[in-house]
Parts: C-alpha cells; structure tokens; sequence
C-alpha cells in the first residue's frame, strides 16, 4: 500500500467518523462549542454531512484528486463558520479556537494529499 493510499483510508475513515457524530448529536456538539441555537445545530449537522460525503467518496474505489480537492475547499468554508461561530455571545471561544487550528492542520494534510494524488494522475 503506498503513501497515498493509506492517507486516503485514514483520512476517509476520519471523515466518516467526524460526519456521523455531526449528524447524530449536532446540538449537543453545538452547544459544547458554546454556539447558539439559532443555526449552529444547522451548521454542525452540515459540516457533518460534507464529511461523511467526503469520507465516503475517499474510501470508494475511485480518483481521490478531486474528492481531496473538495475536502480543502470544505474546510475554507468550516474556517468561515467557526470564525462566524467565534463572533456570537457566549461562543467557548478556546474550543473553536482549537477547531480551527486542527481543520488548519487537516487542511495542511490534505493539501499535500491531493498535490500527490495530482501528480500520480490520481
């Protein structure tokens, strides 16, 4: 198995992971990170269901360069929601905080995933 095809699993597995709790428990989710209940449950449920369609599509036996290319974009618009998340009253600021520096470093994995996918012509 090389390189690319192991961070293709793990990340999938990942995904698919973070998208089930999303949608299982997205106001109990919401409320950890402190984000009010005017749209945030919406939100997490939707960041959940992109995972678990990003997930989903790595762990299928196709081209991973376009599903990882989608996952980067995925996560500039989750970077978007936690800073608007971190402007509301009462937001746990530090947990979001931590969200965005790890969707950051997820971001920074997945990059350097799809740049070697693209250049295996995967």
């Amino acid at each position: 198995m090389n390189g690319l095809t192991l961070a293709k699993r793990i990340i999938g597995i990942s995904s698919v992971a973070v998208g089930i709790v999303a949608l299982v428990a997205p106001r109990r989710l919401a409320a950890i990170a402190g984000v009010p209940r005017d749209g945030g449950p919406e939100m997490v449920a939707a960041f959940g269901a992109k995972e678990l369609a990003a997930g989903g599509s790595l762990l299928a036996p196709v081209k991973p360069g376009r599903f990882l290319w989608a996952r980067v974009a995925g996560h500039g618009v989750e970077l978007v929601g936690l800073a608007a998340a971190y402007r509301k009253p009462g937001a746990h600021k530090p947990l979001l905080t931590l969200l965005a520096i790890a969707s950051i470093a997820v971001t920074v994995v997945d990059l350097s995933s799809a740049f070697e996918a693209e250049r295996q012509g995967r």
